[in-house]
């Protein structure tokens, strides 16, 4: 318990934090934003896997059949912080960026002895950008573009998983999906302080339900020798959604403030619906249990089918290949902490869904990451444990004038497993 109340204590320092822009990418323009694929640290330092991966310590969001791995008499918690820094560069510039950020509230209990579930607290997409352009004319002067975005969506999830065979598990997790983006973009004449400037403001507001279904097979190949196949799938669905539209006109560039001349077109509260594509993952891992994990991912999602208010937004197709592992020298020593560290590793290359001027937004990264008990398994039977993990890579590309994103993300938090559901015979 005491360990518990610290981490919560320690995360909710964050929350304020989490609540605030997270991300600087001038690719969060299109679409949702940047897609969060946020799961535990432990998967997170294996190359993101999750699909096929079977753990009674953590809780694996990526599929909702991983829960009936959960201890009867157990309860699982995790959560964390996520901090980044990301270099853009062009052919002729190159800026930074940093933040510091919520990663996820995890919890995973057994219902009864054939149903286990989980609740939690993740984001879904992320919003931050601030672009700036210029063109010059000899009759107008400097023209400036200015595109501004911030905001995102969340994820508070129920989860819910049985083993209707020996060897089999099925889950599901129902998602509620809530958050706002806001983009504004102006067009104004530095040049001058009495050309009229414009100013376009729209916020997309999604308050709705997500489902995505996972299912995963299971056995042992030998005695401490087991494989997992699993696969995911999430439907196509409509999300309820309301959308605010306001164009204005107005003078000022060269004071700062924003006199307004007119409202050109004003849309308060339209209602329409967000169209979620439908996707499908599968995945497998190898475990010696309490000696290595090897495994790997393969995610697909159909984002060409994507529409906001009946409009396709331009998105392609999304591949994703994550491959990882984890090893740990001896989980039972009692003299020697270092043999009892799990050691990870991974990597992951995405085909985002995008592309622009004819070229492919790809992702690749790098991961790598340590778990660090908190105390002995032979002394206490516990496998509670700080988390850290590390990702580096490279999104986007320099060819045809884009942006490339050279980034370095680093997460902190902690895993607890107690077992909670004892009933006590003697005192």
């Amino acid at each position: 318990m005491k360990s518990l109340l610290l981490a919560l204590s320690v995360i909710l320092l964050f929350v304020e934090t989490g609540a605030q822009t997270s991300i600087s990418s001038p690719y969060s323009a299109l679409g949702l934003g940047n897609i969060s694929n946020v799961n535990n640290i432990r998967n997170r330092a294996m190359g993101g896997i999750g699909i096929g991966v079977r753990d009674n310590s953590t809780v694996n969001y990526f599929n909702a059949a991983s829960y009936t791995s959960i201890d009867t008499t157990s309860f699982v918690f995790g959560g964390g912080i996520v901090g980044n820094y990301t270099e853009f560069k062009t052919n002729s510039i190159s800026e930074d960026f940093s933040a510091i950020s919520l990663s996820h509230l995890l919890f995973g209990f057994p219902v009864t002895k054939w149903w286990k579930s989980s609740i939690g607290l993740i984001p879904f997409s992320n919003v931050g950008y601030n672009v700036v352009d210029e063109d010059y004319n000899d009759v107008l002067g400097t023209t400036q573009h200015v595109f501004e975005g911030s905001g995102g969506l969340s994820r508070f999830y129920w989860g819910n998983a049985i083993k209707p065979l020996k060897f089999l598990s099925i889950g599901i997790n129902a998602s509620y999906l809530f958050g706002t983006i806001d983009r504004t973009q102006y067009v104004s004449f530095p040049d001058s302080a009495y050309f009229v400037s414009s100013k376009t403001t729209s916020s997309l507001t999604i308050k709705d339900v997500y489902l995505d279904l996972g299912i995963q097979y299971f056995t042992n190949l030998k005695d401490d020798l087991s494989l997992v196949v699993g696969a995911t799938f999430n439907p196509k669905i409509n999300l309820g959604a309301n959308k605010t539209f306001l164009s204005q006109t107005y003078y000022g560039y060269l004071t700062t403030i924003e006199n307004f001349k007119d409202t050109v077109l004003y849309e308060p509260e339209k209602k329409g619906t967000v169209l979620m594509p439908m996707g499908f993952g599968i995945g497998f891992t190898l475990q010696q249990k309490g000696k290595w994990t090897i495994g790997a991912d393969y995610k697909f999602d159909k984002w060409a089918d994507f529409e906001i208010f009946g409009v396709n937004d331009s998105l392609v197709n999304s591949h994703t290949l994550s491959l990882g592992g984890e090893y740990i020298p001896n989980i039972n020593s009692i003299t020697s902490y270092l043999q009892r560290i799990n050691y990870r590793l991974g990597g992951k290359y995405a085909k985002s869904n995008l592309e622009l001027r004819n070229e492919h937004i790809d992702n690749f990264g790098i991961t790598f990451g340590f778990g660090l008990p908190l105390r002995s398994l032979a002394v206490r039977g516990t496998k509670s444990m700080i988390n850290l993990g590390f990702e580096v890579g490279r999104r986007g590309t320099l060819t045809n004038d884009l942006i490339q994103e050279n980034y370095a993300t680093f997460y902190v938090g902690i895993s607890i497993y107690e077992l909670w559901f004892i009933k006590r015979r003697y005192r």
